[in-house]
């Protein structure tokens, strides 16, 4: 826990001098459909009553519908077509094996894109890491309890700075430890935004 913190303290330390020295930033609401998609590539898995039973072979479970909602900021960092984003989120995720599995996090986006870039452009495209915390998951007692996932993006901004976008994120870190098994998550998003901070003088 003391990890964490301090790690939450540094990004936003990071990010209130940033704003402080930069020029235009955006704020606003982020929300979307998701499917977790994950996959156990050297095994074939199956959970029973949190038992798990491991067999050769190659499996993707089928993924469950599941949304997420959150906030996001986009921080001018000096470059007009290049910003830093933040976006804090809930994110529901789920997949099926002998039954449904939920599993609940907040997921914390850190990146570059041009979502917002002061360079007119229709079309948005962006990287970056998702430090991820599991909320809950009453099927899984197991599971770990932090993820770590990188994250493509594209999108499109359909009308001044609003942004629709599908965002696939691949997690590093197994979902149960030991059973090999990796998050592939695919969402899409709609970035509806709230507040412009303009250029200081």
């Amino acid at each position: 826990m003391k990890k964490e913190l301090t790690f939450y303290f540094a990004i936003i330390s990071f990010a209130t001098t940033t704003l402080s020295f930069s020029q235009n930033h955006y704020f606003g609401i982020k929300a979307g459909y998701t499917k977790s998609m994950p996959a156990s590539p050297d095994n074939q898995v199956n959970f029973s009553e949190n038992n798990i039973e491991i067999s050769q072979g190659v499996n993707r479970f089928k993924g469950l519908d599941g949304f997420q909602i959150g906030i996001y900021s986009h921080i001018d960092f000096g470059y007009d077509f290049i910003h830093l984003d933040f976006a804090p989120q809930y994110s529901k995720y789920g997949f099926q094996n002998n039954g449904d599995i939920n599993y609940d996090y907040f997921d914390f986006d850190i990146g570059i894109s041009n979502l917002n870039s002061e360079v007119v452009s229709k079309f948005v495209l962006g990287l970056g890491v998702t430090p991820s915390f599991v909320l809950s998951s009453k099927q899984i007692e197991n599971i770990n309890n932090f993820d770590l996932k990188v994250y493509l993006l594209f999108g499109y901004r359909f009308y001044k700075d609003y942004v629709i976008y599908s965002q696939l994120r691949y997690g590093v870190i197994e979902i149960i430890p030991e059973s090999k098994i990796t998050n592939l998550q695919l969402s899409l998003n709609l970035n509806i935004p709230i507040l412009k901070i303009k250029k200081w003088n």
